[in-house]
């Protein structure tokens, strides 16, 4: 890739209806999705539904203990069988007429089945198969049941991440939750600009060396992200008090994955955190954070080392009252450049290849499966 970067997406992308819908249907339909830790889905029975794109889909442990993933459409009039999360016992029943699943996806019962087709193969209409990988206890879902494997989807990613395993480590709080008006896009790409960090987050962020940064593409698709600490091998003023995950001086320091399209998988010294950013709308996002640090330390104390890692130490932006932690600062900027990409008179002017490079390779994976319409 060249020394330069610009700007490969119109603005339309970030708030026309249609590019919205394209992005449904031919980007998080056609790729692999997280849908949660393997935590979730600890016993038979145990389910979890997501959606990808157009597609409803549920994850569940069979009785042999086995993850498979399925479309959550019944196979009598579409309902969905299963929604948000839990256990059933046994068997999956849909909640319209009762027709009844396996935990393998087999239909085991049709109600009626006089009325329905006394001569009904069920063999012929169980639930339609997905497809399911784990990466380090976290669990994958593809609407293909043939898809690309994981593992190779993922290229040299987990190879550059940092070695945690987030089965061993506690998650001590419930995952936050946070909407935003903007685009998924835009929040992608404020993660990926790492530009503004000595800026917006300069009090949030203290304790990291900005200009030592590390950035890799990671095979076709995804991305690394890693600043160290500014007295190498030593806790941040924000992480003081909490016990280390890392046991290498290398992983000292902040360091993310993004795992394409949507996923990102942070961590530092004492924590690790899945952020799953999804879009809700052609201008709204919704983002989930699940945090998990090492056991065997005080969960108040690790509750409040995380508020100080995302956002105890506070500052005022544009000269109001009012004060940001280190998330508010990033959904302050995304929403404002929200407004400001709708104005007939929006560009984007140079940029810092060194700190944004990571925009524009996230802007040609999204142009590889919604690509440009000409003539519009």
């Amino acid at each position: 890739m060249p020394d330069t970067a610009t700007q490969l997406l119109p603005p339309s992308a970030y708030f026309n209806t249609d590019w919205y819908e394209r992005e449904q249907l031919h980007l998080f339909s056609r790729t692999w999705r997280y849908a949660g830790t393997i935590d979730d889905l600890k016993t038979p029975g145990s389910y979890r539904s997501t959606q990808v794109g157009r597609h409803p889909l549920v994850v569940v442990r069979g009785k042999d203990g086995e993850l498979r993933a399925f479309h959550n459409v019944c196979r009598h009039r579409g309902t969905a069988v299963l929604s948000g999360s839990g256990v059933v016992d046994k068997q999956i029943v849909c909640p319209y007429h009762n027709w009844t699943y396996g935990l393998d996806g087999c239909l085991l019962a049709v109600t009626q089945r006089n009325e329905v087709d006394r001569h009904l193969d069920r063999s012929t209409l169980g639930l339609h198969p997905a497809s399911v990988a784990v990466w380090r206890g976290l669990v994958f879902v593809h609407p293909d049941p043939e898809p690309e494997p994981l593992t190779g989807w993922l290229a040299d990613l987990p190879d550059r991440m940092p070695p945690y395993d987030p089965e061993q480590l506690a998650e001590v709080m419930a995952p936050q939750r946070y909407d935003i008006k903007a685009n998924w896009k835009v929040f992608m790409e404020n993660a990926l600009d790492n530009y503004h960090l000595g800026y917006v987050h300069k009090d949030t962020l203290v304790g990291y060396d900005h200009k030592r940064q590390e950035q890799y593409a990671c095979g076709e698709r995804h991305w690394f992200f890693y600043e160290p600490p500014l007295k190498p091998g030593e806790l941040t003023p924000m992480e003081a008090g909490l016990k280390p995950i890392a046991t290498e001086p290398r992983w000292y320091g902040s360091a993310f994955g993004l795992f394409f399209p949507n996923l990102f998988v942070l961590s530092s010294a004492v924590m690790w955190s899945s952020i799953e950013v999804i879009p809700t709308g052609p201008e709204t996002t919704t983002f989930e954070m699940r945090t998990r640090f090492m056991p065997g330390q005080n969960g108040k104390l690790a509750v409040a080392g995380l508020k100080a890692a995302v956002g105890g130490l506070t500052r005022r932006l544009l000269r109001k009252q009012r004060r940001y932690d280190l998330i508010e600062e990033d959904v302050f900027c995304c929403e404002a450049v929200q407004v400001g990409i709708k104005s007939p008179l929006f560009s984007v002017g140079p940029i810092a290849y060194r700190y944004e490079r990571g925009i524009q390779a996230f802007q040609r994976n999204v142009l590889d499966y919604v690509p440009l319409e000409t003539g519009r």
